[in-house]
């Protein structure tokens, strides 16, 4: 597949986000080409267009969102006609309206939450998700206040209950926390540290 293919197939949304990252690192003309001359938005601290979308986390729908805009541009600065799908906006706006502060949803698990969906659009849509995300993302009394990014683990593609969490501060050098969370699934314990 020719490079400009690639990424207007992306744009359009005929080939996953995994696919297009997994051409990014195999496909060396689609690489040729990302390298080539193309004027970044000053917001974008990359040298070029190839290393900004190698670069992002094609699991995270505003990544996936703004390498697709992105490439938009590209392709109209390379006279390539083509029409941006808007799943990954509409996605990305139904995550900004639904998910909670200390929640960091993945690409893919909305996406599998969206295809187990109701035919639902708008409001009735956003009100599914945000009641879904309550009874998946289970916390035994309150949710975790992350130090850092929300980090809440995922095994066998379900979240695990949040059980709470701990000041580990006096134990190291900066701020810590350890959160507990449990497996109902196998009975098991796992814990994440974060510090600040």
């Amino acid at each position: 597949m020719i490079p400009l293919e690639v990424i207007k197939n992306f744009v359009e949304a005929k080939i996953t986000p995994r696919e297009f990252e997994k051409l990014l690192h195999e496909n060396q003309e689609l690489i040729a080409v990302l390298e080539g001359d193309f004027s970044l938005p000053s917001y974008i601290e990359e040298s070029d267009l190839y290393t900004f979308v190698i670069g992002q986390n094609y699991s995270n729908i505003e990544h996936v969102f703004n390498v697709q805009v992105l490439l938009s541009d590209f392709l109209k600065e390379n006279s390539v006609k083509h029409e941006r799908n808007k799943r990954y906006e509409e996605l990305f706006n139904v995550v900004l309206k639904v998910q909670p502060k200390w929640l960091n949803i993945s690409f893919d698990y909305l996406s599998n939450l969206v295809n187990f969906a109701p035919l639902l659009n708008g409001k009735e849509l956003q009100a599914w998700i945000k009641e879904e995300i309550k009874n998946e993302f289970r916390c035994l009394k309150s949710p975790p206040k992350w130090l850092q990014a929300p980090c809440w683990p995922l095994e066998d593609g379900k979240p695990l209950i949040f059980v709470g969490q701990l000041d580990a501060g006096d134990l190291m050098h900066d701020t810590s926390c350890v959160y507990v969370f449990f497996n109902p699934a196998n009975n098991t314990f796992s814990t994440l540290t974060q510090s600040c």
